[in-house]
């Protein structure tokens, strides 16, 4: 999977020099001058690493990166900035920022968080991908399997299961069989393991 990396940033220099910089290792950099041409046109389905400027008229980096918590996407976003009070700081990181790097940067503390936000992006893009193929798995169970499902999630055996929704064990082991089917399991553990994993509960 080919590196996605975006910069947005509204100063004709730093879009010029950071391509240079990223182009010396291969790396193609997609370049916005501003963060509403970025929502238009850059591709918010893949994963990869957001160079976002701060302080940029219209819309600022800080709004950007709300906006992009409206939609679902797995950018990691690292901040550029040169100026940027410990509030202002402590918010980016509570809305997701992943890195924040003072103007003007280091090329090789640059190129190392990319890398980094770049790793980040793909995990979370893998988590996503997982959760919404378990979520189409999920949405083919019927109701009674669904039930059973959250009981085997609780430990439970088919006799419990049984005496719990007050059903037949046969009728508990065909809904279960089924269950597990669809669900692509062959072990309570395993169940449990692919919805945790998916944070699907």
């Amino acid at each position: 999977m080919r590196e996605n990396v975006y910069l947005v940033d509204d100063d004709p220099t730093v879009r010029a020099s950071l391509s240079w910089l990223l182009e010396a290792i291969q790396i193609t950099l997609q370049s916005y001058d501003g963060a509403r041409r970025f929502l238009a046109e850059a591709d918010l389905d893949q994963p990869g690493c957001l160079i976002l400027d701060l302080c940029m008229p219209g819309m600022s980096g800080g709004e950007l990166q709300e906006a992009l918590n409206r939609i679902p996407n797995t950018l990691a976003i690292v901040f550029l900035t040169g100026e940027a009070d410990v509030a202002t700081t402590v918010s980016l990181f509570k809305q997701g920022a992943f890195d924040l790097l003072e103007k003007p940067v280091d090329s090789d503390v640059l190129l190392e968080a990319i890398g980094r936000a770049c790793a980040h992006s793909r995990q979370l893009h893998e988590r996503l991908h997982a959760r919404r193929a378990l979520q189409t798995r999920l949405e083919r169970l019927s109701a009674r399997e669904r039930e059973i499902m959250a009981l085997v999630q609780e430990g439970m055996q088919n006799k419990q299961i049984a005496d719990r929704l007050c059903i037949a064990l046969r009728t508990v082991e065909i809904h279960r069989h089924n269950m597990m089917k669809k669900m692509g399991c062959t072990t309570p553990l395993q169940l449990v393991q692919q919805l945790a994993e998916a944070q699907i509960r």
